[in-house]
């Protein structure tokens, strides 16, 4: 992530360090296992009226195994069982990413030249989506 992040931002230690671990304390987290082997993570928030996918985070050398197919299946299905819309935010230079979380339903919602807000929206009855 560290070359996504200096990408739209830069980098500063103190500040990402700081940034993840208030965001790990206000939400849930899952180590990814792939053959008892540790390889990512999942981190999640429950919001009243959504679910925010934090982080999905699948090491390199394991991506594409689809890993992150299964792990973020468990948290669409998650939300669906809420049935709250599930949202995330993927930099705009991580096209790999922003395309696959378009081919699996996402919609962008927001776009401000660095950060993609995207949204799989719930299928509860009388839903409206929030824009971020």
């Amino acid at each position: 992530m560290k070359g996504f992040v200096t990408s739209a931002y830069g980098w500063d230690d103190d500040l990402q360090h700081a940034g993840f671990a208030k965001s790990l304390r206000q939400g849930s987290c899952q180590i990814v296992t792939w053959e008892d082997n540790q390889c990512g993570f999942v981190h999640w928030d429950v919001e009243p009226d959504l679910v925010w996918l934090r982080m999905l985070c699948i090491v390199p050398e394991m991506q594409y195994k689809s890993i992150g197919s299964t792990a973020i299946a468990k948290v669409m299905s998650f939300s669906s069982y809420l049935q709250k819309p599930l949202y995330l935010n993927v930099f705009v230079c991580n096209r790999a990413a922003y395309d696959w979380y378009s081919r699996i339903g996402f919609v962008e919602i927001e776009n401000d030249g660095k950060v993609s807000t995207l949204v799989l929206p719930s299928s509860s009855p009388g839903h409206k989506e929030r824009h971020a």
